[in-house]
């Protein structure tokens, strides 16, 4: 069983509604895989996404291996809600031991990225650059499917976080070419730049069996 918790700002005002869909999708391939999961998932909620809650809960969890996922705004040194980060270099990041960390915000790949593993976050995968979601039916699916294809393969397959980060460029440039195909250039251009910014950083070879725990 792996320990899984999800902080997603579903309270933004511009794009709430999208991390909720996220994380929604996520939740449901961990609920057909329940026998991967432990008993709950921890989710952080948006009024909850700030250092103390941060501070309060991540401690219970990383003294075991566990999975992190976020779902919100950033920059390149902090996870953000509005104009508060919550998980920030040299801050907070420390409690991160333990993790597989996967976020989708902008920039974090830049310096949080790196800071997490010299911190002992075991593998970390984001972007290093501006990412952008789009909010209309048929965009935000697309946009959903590509933020969430790295998560979903590690759980899905027996393959390495190194692996799984292959599999999600590789579904970037698959939905890049039927954008190609149908003409709509400026998404294309969109997904071509949050393809070339994603990064997988600490130990490649991390799977999830190695995140599983057993007893108390």
């Amino acid at each position: 069983m792996i320990n899984f918790i999800v902080a997603c700002d579903n309270q933004d005002a511009n794009l709430g509604i999208y991390f909720d869909d996220c994380k929604n999708q996520l939740l449901g391939v961990l609920t057909e895989s329940n026998h991967l999961v432990n008993e709950k998932v921890c989710e952080i909620e948006g009024h909850q996404c700030n250092n103390v809650y941060i501070d309060t809960i991540i401690p219970t969890y990383n003294t075991r291996p566990f999975i992190f996922v976020a779902y919100s705004h950033g920059n390149e040194k902090a996870l953000c809600r509005k104009n508060t980060s919550y998980v920030e270099k040299n801050v907070n990041a420390f409690h991160f031991i333990n993790s597989l960390f996967y976020t989708t915000a902008c920039s974090v790949g830049q310096e949080l990225g790196s800071h997490l593993i010299e911190m002992g976050c075991l593998a970390f995968v984001g972007y290093t650059s501006e990412v952008y979601a789009y909010k209309q039916s048929e965009k935000k699916e697309i946009s959903k499917n590509c933020d969430n294809a790295g998560i979903i393969a590690f759980l899905s397959e027996d393959i390495s976080i190194f692996e799984a980060s292959t599999k999600m460029k590789k579904y970037y440039t698959q939905a890049i070419d039927r954008l190609h195909n149908f003409k709509d250039m400026l998404f294309a251009g969109d997904l071509v730049e949050a393809r070339d910014s994603l990064v997988c950083l600490g130990n490649g070879n991390l799977k999830k069996e190695d995140l599983f725990f057993t007893g108390l």
